[in-house]
């Protein structure tokens, strides 16, 4: 099962000194919608949502916030997020499948 991507975020902040890759994601898998966030070659971490209403509920907070200019993450497309992470939708699959089997989902 694929996950269909309703939102992709990227920012390459810098912090201390050191520039990192951050992806913020909402997604449906199956029935289910998730966000998914993480930083390059890391772990990924999730968090189920009962609903799109509820996941869309979150991803206009995390919108306001970058424009707030709390968090700089910019929207990409998927075209540009598999440039950028080549390996994500696997890694999404991958981790997603491993959180849910140890109960580690939010």
């Amino acid at each position: 099962m694929e996950p269909e991507f309703l939102y992709i975020g990227w920012s390459t902040l810098m912090e201390n000194g050191t520039k990192h890759d951050k992806v913020w994601t909402a997604f449906k898998m199956g029935n289910a919608y998730y966000a998914g966030w993480g930083r390059r070659d890391k772990k990924l971490s999730f968090k189920k949502h009962e609903s799109q209403y509820t996941l869309a509920a979150v991803q206009r907070k995390k919108e306001n916030s970058m424009v707030r200019g709390e968090k700089e993450y910019n929207e990409v497309d998927a075209f540009q997020l598999f440039t950028i992470f080549p390996n994500f939708k696997d890694d999404v699959e991958k981790h997603l499948m491993m959180a849910v089997l140890s109960n580690k989902v939010k």
